[in-house]
């Protein structure tokens, strides 16, 4: 079975061999050592949010090897450009389209749900404008499950269960545990944003524009990243409050998944991720007298920020194509 497998993996230009040399005094055969052949195929990955996207090309093992990010106010067709030019430049065959999405994906594919703040990005046009433009199959998914399944999955990590929660128009989260990702009986599990209601205070980017009477637009990464180095008593505030709040809904991740990593990230500049998650209490809900739970380790992903999201998407066609997993394909026609 093995040898067969082997074989296959040749056809598809998936592995390569390599004959290794005897030292001296051995004998009998050199074994035949085998490694991913990275560019047997490449994927796209894609994250749109109202005036800005971000496009990637990434390899089998989900390195980056072209990624371009812009702001605009038109969508589809700058993104179709984009993603003909780094299709037109791939030195190796495409296997589809990954879409980190803002919203809560069904299980047939459809949005159920939209962010507010994005609810009126064409979504759905875009998908099937892909789909029809490059002959390319199109999935998406919420783009916290597509970080949870890229951060759980990445080379030399071996999580068995790894929480992870996105804080950028909202708060959402990802769960991912058996070398899938854990989708409940609707698509809709790990919705840890419920746990701090949108009626108050939450670590979002609405939450603290409003709190620092700015407009949402105006909070970019090199904004924020200059208050907090300015030591901005507002912003330091906001960040050790909002952390002191994330305490109860990250124990109770704690205590119904019992994760090894609970992984924090979103579109804020990595220095208030890590101030924020300084301030978190995962032992917010042990109990006097009991002995603890064991605490996952609470740190923030290399994913930040919509590049990091398309870079997550990536492995979506991947994970559809060759992993044998069920990533929600885009309700749009797939080409025959």
């Amino acid at each position: 079975m093995l040898t067969k497998a082997v074989a296959n993996f040749d056809r598809f230009k998936l592995v390569r061999e390599e004959r290794a040399t005897l030292d001296d005094g051995e004998r009998g055969q050199p074994p035949l050592r085998l490694s991913l052949n990275d560019d047997a195929f490449h994927s796209i990955g894609l994250y749109v949010r109202q005036g800005y996207y971000a496009v990637t090309r990434s390899d089998l093992s989900g390195n980056i090897r072209e990624r371009v990010a812009r702001q605009v106010d038109a969508v589809i067709e700058p993104i179709l450009d984009d993603i003909a030019r780094l299709i037109a430049g791939s030195p190796s065959p495409i296997l589809g389209v990954g879409h980190a999405v803002p919203a809560i994906v069904g299980e047939d594919g459809t949005l159920f749900e939209v962010t507010p703040t994005q609810a009126a990005l064409p979504l759905q046009e875009l998908a099937e404008t892909i789909s029809a433009r490059f002959r390319l199959p199109v999935y998406w998914d919420n783009g916290a499950y597509c970080v949870a399944a890229f951060e759980a999955q990445r080379p030399r990590t071996n999580h068995r269960g790894l929480f992870y929660i996105t804080l950028d128009f909202g708060v959402g989260g990802g769960l991912f545990a058996k070398d899938a990702v854990f989708r409940g009986a609707h698509n809709q599990a790990a919705n840890i944003g419920a746990l701090i209601p949108e009626t108050g205070d939450r670590p979002s980017l609405p939450d603290l524009a409003r709190h620092l009477g700015r407009p949402l637009d105006r909070l970019s990464d090199d904004f924020l990243a200059r208050l907090f180095l300015d030591g901005d008593r507002r912003l330091l505030d906001w960040i050790d409050d909002r952390g002191e709040k994330l305490s109860k809904p990250l124990a109770t991740v704690v205590q119904l998944f019992n994760p090894d990593a609970i992984v924090v990230g979103g579109f804020f500049p990595r220095e208030i991720l890590e101030r924020l998650c300084a301030r978190v209490d995962l032992g917010a809900l042990d109990v006097p007298g009991r002995r603890p739970l064991i605490r996952p380790t609470l740190l923030v992903t290399q994913l930040l920020g919509p590049a990091g999201l398309a870079e997550a998407a990536s492995l979506l066609p991947i994970a559809a194509e060759m992993l044998g997993q069920h990533p929600p394909m885009a309700n749009a026609r797939r080409p025959r």
